[in-house]
């Protein structure tokens, strides 16, 4: 069974983002390789890393609790996992200044984690973020929405090899075949080899010579494109949703659209976590007298029985009625608070009943003092 992320870092699965980076500066800085030299500091330092890489990003996190361990860890790779994660930024942030000698943070660690970089990236296509203004209602129900993007897609004319028709395919002379260029530095965790792609071929070994016209070689073509987005029930302002596949084209494997949503305001709900509030107004007779009436939900309207007396800002509550747990299944509340109207103008027979009922009102509140020896 693949290790569980969060017993790792030792927190609990309803942890908040800053719980869980605050576990893992503990754990960094308690298990970093530079200041404990225990024969399995490195190793621990390896896991919480890899835990952090994945609860830090919304994305991952969810995927991660929608699959569990065991299946998450057949769908994401180590580079998968650590793809966009930036080690130098992360230990920044927690006031630690690394000296990497002069190499990248991701060559390092990928060393470090066993992912030679070479073999590691290839020619990977970028990955590519879109950014989506939802609705609340949109947001919480779930839509399916068309954007365009702007992408490298697969040139056509090459098939995405990037050789021209009766090109031949060499061996490259810089790397002789390998793809890859050995390079040994001193670094802060002592004399270290990182394997860096080469340039020339791009890490494959080998290329055509003679490059295709249409793309120059390169496999692929800017083009803009329409896709169909699915979101799903639930979703939280800032999440990201996966698109495999559809960022970049690369030659080793195409980069992933991530689609960024933005809930906006509205002006008939508010959300509270999974929670949906909002007003219902009453007739100040209704808030009186007590009565059914009819509300309106995020998901339809509903009746809600209103007790007599029931006086403003009094909540009532409509079990499941709110938004889906994206995390933990299930779904939240609707949360109505009441409002009592007052009318601002009244007919002279309004006015009349009103006036009827204050002097009996009165009348009975005079009685009472009476009853009880007042006067």
């Amino acid at each position: 069974m693949d290790k569980d992320y969060y017993d790792v870092l030792g927190v609990q699965k309803s942890a908040s983002q800053e719980e869980i980076k605050k576990a893992y500066r503990e754990l960094a800085l308690k298990y970093h390789p530079d200041r404990n030299k225990a024969p399995d500091a490195e190793e621990k330092f390896k896991e919480i890393n890899e835990a952090y890489a994945v609860l830090s990003d919304p994305q991952k996190r969810t995927q991660y609790d929608t699959y569990g361990p065991d299946k998450f860890g057949q769908r994401y790779s180590q580079e998968d996992i650590f793809r966009g994660f930036n080690f130098e930024d992360i230990f920044k942030d927690m006031g630690i200044n690394i000296n990497f000698g002069g190499f990248e943070s991701s060559e390092i660690f990928g060393n470090l984690f066993g992912m030679p970089q070479a073999h590691a990236r290839g020619d990977i296509g970028q990955n590519i973020l879109y950014r989506m203004d939802l609705s609340l209602e949109e947001a919480v129900l779930g839509t399916q929405k068309e954007i365009n993007i702007r992408h490298v897609k697969k040139c056509q004319s090459c098939g995405g090899s990037g050789g021209d028709k009766g090109a031949k395919m060499v061996q490259c002379s810089a790397c002789h075949g390998s793809g890859y260029i050995a390079i040994v530095r001193n670094s802060m965790f002592g004399r270290v080899q990182t394997m860096s792609a080469c340039a020339r071929c791009g890490g494959r070994g080998k290329y055509y010579d003679k490059k295709c016209k249409v793309c120059s070689g390169k496999g692929g073509v800017p083009a803009t494109e329409t896709v169909e987005v699915r979101i799903p029930e639930g979703v939280e302002d800032g999440m990201r949703l996966r698109l495999q596949g559809m960022g970049d084209f690369g030659k080793d494997g195409s980069g992933d659209l991530y689609v960024e949503v933005h809930t906006l305001e509205s002006d008939r709900f508010k959300r509270d976590g999974d929670d949906i509030i909002s007003e219902v107004s009453l007739p100040f007779y209704t808030a009186i007298l007590g009565g059914i009436v009819q509300a309106q939900t995020i998901r339809g309207k509903h009746e809600i029985e209103i007790s007599p007396g029931t006086e403003p800002g009094k909540r009532i509550i409509i079990k499941g009625a709110g938004s889906k747990r994206f995390r933990h299944g299930g779904y939240g509340d609707h949360v109505f608070i009441i409002k009592v109207e007052i009318p601002k103008s009244l007919s002279p027979e309004e006015k009349e009943l009103i006036s009827r009922y204050k002097d009996l009102n009165e009348k009975h509140h005079d009685e009472s003092r009476k009853k009880f020896g007042i006067f």
